[in-house]
């Protein structure tokens, strides 16, 4: 089968300023499961056109909406081949008929599109940079967001492995690399990450991100946030919507952190005896003396603040 690339290199963020999610995730409050499996229940992957031209950074945006609807929705929505064409065209300039003009995208212009404008009807609440080479992050990421949006740099030696259904390995001699190229990670466990590329699942190991990995990227969906009940309590929420309006002078995207309901601490057992004694006291007639009328209500507070 053909295999077309077409990610462009990254912008420097002196070039392209962008959010970081690093430093609003809260890695030590989280509890992630072995395996993050955000696309075993999604029917079929589409190409995308992927086969024909360099739209892999729009095809992979197709793929993860298509995940998106799927596990936050309750059914996978698949927008047509014409919606991720329109955005390739919109990004990078190519016009059908002339090759001359696929020159491929920017993985960052392809998110800002997607934000500002969106792709087949669904829109971006927001995009952040992930360290590629942080695993953790990676997982966290996926774990908390759904997908994960990676740039690689592929070798010779990837296009074998994929088309005789390995996984993508670091090998002695790989043959130089023939593209960049741009996938959506969907899956994480113990021996590396799923990705989707070409219309297929393809494994992918460790090792193999380590070598070949350039960016990655969190794109929020609303169609997934929503369907989780909002930003859960490893994203720092705050840090995020700060860093956001800084950067864009828009209003904050992300649902704050729910409030923890407070637990009352156990009662010490003097707190207990007293309350014992208060309780039938409170309910005979001390209103009509001042004193104690006040000293009913300062009991009733007490025994109220105290879970008695």
């Amino acid at each position: 089968m053909a295999h077309n690339y077409g990610r462009l290199p990254a912008y420097t963020p002196e070039q392209r300023p962008r959010l970081r999610l690093g430093p609003a995730l809260r890695l030590d409050q989280l509890t992630l499961p072995t395996v993050v499996d955000e696309i075993s229940r999604v029917p079929s992957w589409p190409m995308y056109l992927n086969d024909q031209i360099g739209d892999c950074t729009c095809a992979a945006a197709g793929h993860m909406i298509e995940a998106w609807t799927q596990y936050g929705q309750g059914a996978a929505v698949r927008v047509s081949d014409n919606d991720v064409l329109r955005a390739y065209q919109a990004v990078s300039g190519y016009v059908p008929g002339r090759p001359d003009t696929d020159q491929g995208a920017v993985m960052q212009d392809v998110l800002d599109y997607w934000h500002r404008v969106g792709i087949g009807g669904h829109r971006i609440l927001a995009f952040a940079e992930l360290d590629v080479h942080n695993p953790a992050e990676l997982k966290a990421a996926l774990h908390l967001f759904g997908h994960v949006y990676v740039g690689l740099n592929v070798p010779a030696s990837a296009e074998t492995q994929f088309d005789a259904g390995q996984p993508w390995d670091v090998v002695a001699h790989d043959g130089g690399i023939l593209g960049g190229h741009a996938v959506n990670i969907g899956l994480m466990d113990l021996s590396g990450y799923e990705p989707i590329t070409w219309a297929k699942r393809q494994r992918m190991t460790q090792a193999f991100v380590d070598r070949y990995g350039e960016e990655a990227w969190v794109a929020v969906s609303l169609e997934w946030i929503s369907a989780t009940g909002g930003s859960p309590p490893g994203l720092d929420t705050a840090q995020l919507n700060a860093q956001y309006t800084a950067l864009t002078g828009r209003p904050a995207p992300f649902p704050a952190n729910p409030t923890p309901t407070p637990t009352p601490s156990p009662a010490a057992p003097a707190d207990v005896a007293l309350a014992a004694v208060a309780k039938p006291w409170v309910r005979t007639h001390h209103t009509s003396i001042a004193g104690n009328a006040k000293m009913a209500g300062a009991l009733k507070t007490w025994m109220k603040e105290k879970g008695l």
